[in-house]
């Protein structure tokens, strides 16, 4: 039975992406001489992205703190990784955010084209240009525009959580910016890394904790790893909670 769930989800989702392509495109035209930071097309993109859940009322998401964000104040996200889920479940928050995603998805044709399009960041993974390019995410933080990074730098394959990169501090130390935590739990359970099919049923929670201003700590690793100790602390009570 999860064949044919995780089929229709798929099917459903790719047929999304390409009945929105052209509208997506025409906004993105349209738009180009005055919309600089790619709202308009960006919220397409959000829009086709959260639909991958439209296709199975079973899943169920839950979204927990959403008070905690400080509209228009200069915030980098940041979440920990575990499955392809957690971009179409972070696609659901209510406002725009610019992703930084590894260079080989913005290869991937349609998908790459909407991440074009979008305004998102492109970076390869493990290069010091990974760091320049964090470069351009400075005038959307400074527009009041999120970014979102995951500073895992990639999926947990085993649902720990990897020791941080310094990326996102790093950008933080230099802008002032705020980083908010976002813990995602239950993503891995209905659709485990490496794989298409998902479960027939599940529960995925998303919660936004507290805020850090880089100002309360004395170094970029202080800030690292104080609030990786954080997000780790909610994952085990996720975990012991909702099991």
């Amino acid at each position: 039975m999860h064949i044919i769930v995780s089929l229709f989800a798929w099917i459903g989702y790719a047929t999304m992406f390409v009945l929105f392509l052209l509208p997506t495109l025409l906004v993105y035209l349209v738009t180009y001489p005055f919309d600089k930071y790619r709202i308009y097309s960006n919220w397409l993109f959000m829009f086709i992205g959260r639909s991958f859940f439209w296709f199975n009322p079973l899943w169920k998401i839950r979204i927990e703190g959403l008070d905690q964000f400080k509209y228009g104040e200069p915030t980098i996200f940041v979440a920990n990784h575990q499955s392809f889920l957690d971009m179409p479940l972070l696609a659901m928050l209510p406002w725009q955010m610019k992703w930084v995603s590894k260079q080989a998805l913005f290869k991937v044709p349609v998908l790459g084209w909407y991440m074009r399009m979008s305004a998102h960041i492109s970076v390869k993974r493990g290069t010091t240009a990974a760091l320049k390019a964090l470069d351009k995410l400075k005038p959307f933080l400074r527009n009041g525009i999120p970014v979102m990074l995951f500073p895992e730098g990639t999926r947990s394959r085993s649902g720990e959580l990897i020791k941080f990169k310094s990326g996102a501090f790093m950008l933080s130390k230099d802008t002032g910016a705020f980083v908010q935590p976002i813990l995602i739990w239950g993503s891995r359970d209905v659709m485990k890394p490496d794989t298409w099919k998902a479960t027939t049923s599940g529960e995925m929670v998303v919660t936004l904790m507290k805020p850090y201003s880089p100002t309360d700590f004395e170094s970029i690793e202080l800030m690292r790893d104080k609030i990786y100790s954080d997000m780790k602390d909610e994952l085990d009570r996720l975990d012991r909670v909702l099991r």
